[in-house]
């Protein structure tokens, strides 16, 4: 009997996903549970295994396609006549006013054995790692190998096409319905870094980002609306019932939004080394769906890639936050205290705030709470 496999609910507010790759090809035996295809959405990865054993029928859908949740990835055939019976027993016939939806073609390629590094190189770079000659062990795919795959590319290709996918549609996706929903405005200033400089010099794994965490997350703690999410259907902002901080590390695949939970019961040891692994997770494509969802506020850094120095931002609000925080690096600078001139740590930042359920005053508070916090750190 014939068995439909579709595409699951993998994770709370997620309704789509894009198939990167397909494991199996029509014809393969698969045994209940065998990987059988990557998609990747909201930033992760996910592998997908087969929900019984049997044999491929056909393969609905392409790499790179994007899949609504409940839509029907492939077949299974699996010779057993009660297979799939309640399935069709709880399923209602089709309305025969609606038109029937058309698979597309199974995809062909077996499944090849590439590193994500060489997948986003090959990609990169237009070769199907299908017609590639493996050198590794295991059949496995090295970098080395797609340069003669190169050499056999159309010499008449005169552009390249950059198409967004994966982690970057997705980010795309957040941040364009963050520009069209929000009423977004932002507050630019400088503060002493005195105090998060000392902190951090000679502490071995202590960042100086996981002090400006601690006391961003004591902030949030003193204002509480700026720590919520928002529930557009209500026109309501949600109070997240903890800081649920999310920290935004560029990656490879674009930029990723991992969150430290309860970030305000944290000191900024636990913080920094949460930051530490959360950041591996994301550069080395391991992260989870639980890992990237349920932030209520948003720390930007550009301190570890900044070499000019950048005086200000306009960081796009993570939706559905109602706040985004970007700070910049560390840098000496002249400035004026007790009416001396003089050289000390200034760190730029900018908040940007949803208008509609926070308005300046409100954004000034914080500010000079957050300043008081980042002179007395920790």
């Amino acid at each position: 009997m014939t068995v439909e496999f579709k595409l699951p609910d993998i994770g709370e507010g997620l309704h789509e996903a894009e198939l990167i790759e397909w494991t199996v090809k029509p014809g393969d035996e698969v045994a209940e549970g065998q990987e059988l295809a990557s998609v990747t959405t909201d930033k992760v990865t996910v592998e997908l295994p087969a929900p019984c054993a049997g044999t491929i029928a056909e393969l609905c859908w392409e790499p790179g396609d994007v899949i609504t949740v409940g839509e029907v990835l492939l077949r299974i055939e699996t010779g057993d006549a009660d297979a799939g019976k309640s399935e069709r027993e709880d399923t209602p016939p089709p309305d025969a006013s609606e038109a029937a939806p058309v698979a597309k073609p199974a995809h062909p390629a077996a499944k090849v054995r590439a590193s994500p590094a060489v997948r986003r190189e090959a990609k990169k770079r237009g070769i199907d790692l299908a017609t590639v000659t493996p050198s590794g062990d295991g059949g496995q795919i090295l970098l080395r190998d797609l340069d003669g795959a190169a050499d056999d590319l159309d010499s008449d290709a005169t552009s390249d096409v950059f198409k967004l996918s994966g982690p970057r549609r997705a980010a795309a996706e957040r941040m364009e319905l963050s520009s069209r929903t929000l009423a977004t405005t932002a507050l630019t200033f400088e503060v002493d870094a005195g105090a998060i400089r000392a902190q951090s010099d000679g502490v071995d794994d202590l960042s100086p980002l996981a002090i400006i965490a601690k006391c961003v997350a004591q902030t949030l703690e003193k204002h509480p609306k700026f720590n919520g999410t928002i529930a557009e259907e209500d026109r309501a902002l949600e109070i997240g019932d903890g800081v649920h901080m999310g920290i935004a590390v560029a990656s490879e695949d674009g930029l990723v939004v991992p969150v430290i939970r309860n970030s305000q019961t944290m000191d900024a040891a636990q913080i920094s080394g949460a930051i530490a692994m959360l950041a591996k997770k994301a550069r080395t494509g391991s992260l989870a769906v639980e890992d990237v969802q349920g932030s209520t506020f948003t720390l930007s850094s550009t301190g570890g890639l900044e070499r000019a120095r950048i005086t200000g931002a306009a960081p796009v609000i993570n939706y559905p936050n109602v706040a985004t925080l970007w700070v910049s690096r560390i840098t000496d600078q002249a400035r004026v205290r007790a009416g001396q001139l003089e050289v000390g740590p200034v760190m730029a930042c900018t908040l940007s705030f949803d208008h509609r359920f926070l308005h300046g005053a409100e954004g000034l508070a914080f500010i000079n709470d957050l300043e008081m916090a980042f002179q007395n750190a920790l």
